[in-house]
């Protein structure tokens, strides 16, 4: 009887447990009701933009039947620890030539990656201007509608030229490098007809190649471009294309390695960022 009266009590107990647990409640807000989510309706979305990019892809612009598509945005020549005048040359992949030991960055900004870019394809028609730094002229006369003299319907006739605009001068205080050389040397050309692979613009997208109009190379081009920095000098030629040469896309590129920023051995240099700019024109030299 004993065992009865504990069992009982044991049963009993259990019985004012559940009796005392609180009845369960979930926390709820309704859709589509502002007023119950103190005016913002539910749902309620936002977005995240996932994005990777190759090579310097952006648009300068340009357009026209033939144009200047592409030039090297910025030539990086690094950040270095000190300015020695034994060794007063840089090159564009952010290296004080025939020094290691005075490198700290790759990049004039300080960063690891430098920023000179260079071109990605796999045209094999471009294999020589592949993985180096580029301009490109684009040139689709052939498609010209507008035949009117003094124009004509074929490649060709017209030149790059690049210049200096400015010396290398402190983004800080204004203080300048005079007379520092900038020599791109060894140009290497390609050209290829699949002009909308190469440029990715829609302006592009349409372009039909005739090789029975015209479908040669561009013949004069500058083995070495060299520059003074003095913002003064006359415009240097690149590359000059004869009549019926030049049809499709026109590439001149070079190893970052073969872009030399020399300074003067006898520079004052400061812990500072210098900059210079240039400017790249085409030209036909017709006269409407």
């Amino acid at each position: 009887m004993k065992f009865t009266k504990l069992t009982s009590a044991a049963l009993t107990a259990g019985t004012i447990l559940s009796i005392l647990a609180p009845t369960a409640t979930f926390a709820q807000t309704a859709e589509h009701d502002a007023n119950a989510n103190g005016g913002t309706e539910l749902p309620m979305p936002d977005n995240t933009e996932v994005g990777i990019s190759f090579g310097d892809n952006t648009n300068n612009g340009n357009t026209g039947y033939l144009r200047l598509q592409m030039v090297p945005h910025v030539l990086d020549f690094g950040n270095h620890t000190e300015f020695l005048s034994q060794y007063p040359t840089f090159d564009a992949t952010g290296h004080n030539v025939s020094i290691d030991s005075n490198d700290r960055h790759a990049s004039y900004k300080n960063t690891d990656t430098n920023l000179t870019a260079t071109l990605n394809t796999e045209d094999p028609e471009l294999s020589k201007v592949k993985g180096k730094a580029w301009a490109t002229v684009v040139d689709k006369q052939i498609t010209r509608e507008n035949n009117t003299e003094p124009n004509t319907k074929q490649s060709g006739t017209w030149q790059l030229k690049v210049k200096s605009d400015d010396v290398l001068t402190s983004t800080n205080n204004g203080e300048t490098i005079n007379n520092a050389n900038l020599l791109l040397k060894n140009t290497a050309y390609g050209r290829t007809l699949d002009v909308p692979k190469l440029t990715n613009e829609a302006q592009d997208s349409d372009f039909q190649a005739d090789s029975s109009i015209d479908d040669a190379d561009v013949s004069t081009i500058a083995k070495n471009v060299s520059l003074s920095l003095d913002g003064n000098s006359p415009e240097v030629e690149v590359a000059n294309a004869a009549d019926t040469e030049g049809q499709g896309a026109n590439v001149f590129g070079w190893d970052r390695s073969d872009i030399n920023l020399t300074l003067p051995k006898d520079s004052k240099v400061g812990n500072d960022i210098y900059t210079a700019h240039l400017t790249w024109t085409l030209y036909t030299g017709v006269q409407a």
